[in-house]
């Protein structure tokens, strides 16, 4: 007699094999009559329901796959410090790749189930690939597939922050392939009075002789060109998507959908302005 598949479950319950996993593990996520449904196909289809019903922890590797769309970010080591952290107090691994562009998304997620880990974090374009992981998934930004979870920078009061230093001026985003802030884009005017405001958000190639107002990330930078400085709380940002992981695999503790992180806007003079 042929084994039993997890896929042959989704197919009775009328569910994907994603929704099969997070079900069987207790997963708060899916509703509670989604979970019945499911555990009573498993029952009807014998799909190895004691091992099921006694945990799948003794099947855990202790890996934690962190996917980064680039290596070369300034805070690169501060986020991968971070996460690191949180996982050495649970005794779990960091497994690092990088390649988190939706174009490398197939063949990066490939390697980290080859890996067998636990969950993954996913710092880097949304790819709807995620989608079809059987573990728990962090994305950094918003989620691009339902289930999953995010921790994601608080965009409402920075966007209402640069609009009133912004003025009356004309607001002109320069984004780069480092770029931590994007949604500042949807402040992009031409219409206004004066000069530009101008944003720098990775820019790698900016005009020459212009001078930005506004730089996401590099305080360094803004204190060289005497420009306000939007800090990227990078640590915040690990320590979050580490925990909400971490609590999501064992299945215990605080895990929400969503988690906002504030980030602080830095005068020309090294004033903070808000946090």
């Amino acid at each position: 007699m042929a084994r039993v598949t997890m896929a042959d479950v989704a197919l009775e319950a009328g569910v994907n094999k994603g929704t099969v996993s997070r079900a069987l593990r207790g997963d708060r996520r899916i509703s509670a009559e989604t979970r019945g449904r499911v555990w009573k196909a498993a029952k009807k289809l014998g799909y190895e329901l004691d091992a099921v019903a006694s945990g799948l922890s003794s099947k855990r590797t202790g890996v934690i796959g962190v996917v980064l769309e680039r290596m070369d970010a300034p805070w690169t080591g501060e986020f991968l410090s971070a996460v690191s952290g949180v996982l050495s107090r649970c005794k779990m691994e960091l497994l690092l790749f990088e390649g988190g562009s939706a174009s490398l998304a197939a063949n990066v997620l490939r390697r980290v189930e080859g890996r067998k880990a636990d969950g993954l974090i996913w710092f880097g374009a949304q790819a709807r690939e995620l989608g079809a992981l059987e573990i728990p998934v962090v994305c950094i930004g918003p989620s691009a597939c339902a289930g999953q979870f995010s921790v994601a920078l608080e965009r409402e009061s920075v966007s209402a922050r640069v609009r009133a230093l912004a003025g009356r001026r004309p607001v002109r985003y320069r984004g780069g392939p480092a770029a931590v802030m994007e949604f500042l884009a949807e402040l992009e005017t031409e219409m206004g009075d004066g000069e530009p405001f101008v944003i720098w958000d990775g820019a790698k190639n900016p005009p020459d002789g212009e001078r930005p107002d506004l730089l996401c990330g590099d305080e360094r930078l803004a204190r060289l060109l005497r420009a306000s400085c939007l800090r990227v709380p990078v640590r915040e940002l690990g320590v979050l998507a580490a925990r909400v992981l971490t609590n999501a695999i064992r299945g215990s503790g605080v895990r929400p959908a969503v988690t906002l992180v504030k980030t602080t806007l830095v005068s020309t003079a090294g004033e903070l302005i808000l946090g």
